[in-house]
């Protein structure tokens, strides 16, 4: 029988080293990287990270997930800039890979989790219902369990309760299943839902797991972060001697923090948050000066503009007036003129006109035209022509107004 146990230990040992074999580059550097974060150290990953990227022989998806990972060391750090823009690196190098269906997915996601540590819910919100549209496809459990909670978050702020507590669970479901060291995250929102419920009993409930889960864990972080969530929700029911007692455990977390020798953190967060939100504050107000002013130089400039028109069209029309009314008088002078000239008539007895002209001139003064006169004598029309101009040559005239 001996030799029989000889293979199975065989066996099992060269399927281990199968197991080690399997591990690629990037999941090996993964693992590397997990345990330094497990140790709140950033500044190796990353060096990690600088020389694994550095060999021209990388993958796409390689440099994907290299990207990817250093946009996520820039969101721990609270950088959401350079998060953002590493992760514009990251899908620019997916694209390139056989994977890029899964990496856009992945891109999107990890979007919509620094958004909503940013507070910029509404670019978080439009990004998961894209997600949710795919029906989450190609996304693992470690962004579904993330996705579910800010979607329970969500709801629980638009007060549809029953759905926030649907999502909350999923998440927890996925936590209990694949990341259980996670689980406080999920319970921080749901202990927020059942306050909003008015279920203490839950709420007190999640509390208390979700501080066993994280002391099993050894994750003082999240432990820091459930007395904070505890702390929020009795000041936001106005219960301050709750709130007060929850502050105190944040600092006694915060003092168990700094005792175990590890950098503080939770102390250099905190003041980038603050700082943060100062600077956005800021930021905000800087903005809408800078928006009042552009609006009150637009307003400045739209009224200059209108005094302008208004102006322009009022010397417009004062002109148009001034015209028309030189028109009128030009036509008045010129019609009196006329009338004065068909009233001054030539005085023929100082002339020496012959019968017929005179008969002509009697008929011109009548209105008759050329032909009419020609019938009335029953002459042509050219022989009146010929009496009419030398009748023009006597009497010195032009025209036959002037008759």
């Amino acid at each position: 029988m001996r030799p029989y146990y000889y293979i199975l230990i065989l066996f099992f040992l060269s399927q281990g080293n199968a197991t080690y074999a399997k591990l690629t580059p990037i999941d090996s550097l993964r693992k590397q990287i997990e345990h330094y974060y497990r140790h709140d150290e950033y500044k190796i990953p990353m060096q990690l990270l600088s020389d694994f990227m550095s060999d021209n022989k990388r993958t796409p998806y390689e440099m994907y997930s290299g990207y990817l990972i250093k946009s996520k060391i820039y969101k721990k750090l609270f950088n959401y800039e350079q998060a953002l823009y590493n992760l514009d690196l990251a899908l620019e190098e997916g694209r390139n890979s056989v994977n890029r269906v899964i990496i856009e997915q992945e891109v999107k996601a990890e979007k919509s989790f620094i958004y909503f540590d940013m507070q910029e819910f509404g670019h978080a919100k439009k990004i998961m219902e894209e997600l949710e549209r795919t029906g989450y496809r190609n996304l693992s459990s470690d962004y579904l369990l993330f996705l579910y909670t800010q979607k329970g978050y969500f709801l629980v702020q638009d007060k549809n309760y029953v759905a926030a507590e649907k999502a909350l669970d999923k998440a927890m479901n996925i936590a209990k299943k694949y990341r259980t060291q996670d689980l406080p995250i999920v319970y921080g929102k749901q202990i927020e839902l059942y306050n909003s419920m008015q279920d203490t009993i839950k709420r007190d409930k999640i509390y208390k797991e979700g501080i066993r889960v994280a002391k099993r864990y050894g994750n003082i972080k999240y432990e820091f972060y459930l007395n904070e969530i505890m702390k929020n929700v009795f000041r936001k029911n106005n219960d301050y001697k709750n709130a007060f007692d929850y502050q105190k455990k944040c600092d006694s977390v915060f003092l168990i923090y700094n005792s175990n020798s590890k950098s503080s953190k939770i102390e250099l967060l905190e003041q980038q948050i603050k700082k943060n939100e100062y600077e956005f504050e800021i930021q905000n107000k800087r903005n809408v000066q800078l928006f009042l002013i552009a609006l009150s130089v637009l307003l400045i400039f739209v009224v200059f503009i209108l005094i302008k028109l208004f102006i322009t069209n009022k010397q417009k029309r004062i002109l148009i007036e001034k015209e028309n009314q030189y028109i009128y008088s030009e036509i008045e002078r010129l019609t009196n003129l006329t009338n004065n000239k068909g009233l001054s008539k030539v005085d023929l007895s100082v002339f020496n006109l012959t019968e017929r002209q005179k008969e002509i001139i009697g008929l011109v003064r009548q209105g008759k035209n050329n032909k009419e006169i020609a019938a009335t004598l029953f002459i042509s029309e050219n022989t009146v022509k010929y009496h009419l101009k030398a009748i023009y040559n006597i009497l010195d005239i032009k025209q036959r107004n002037e008759l």
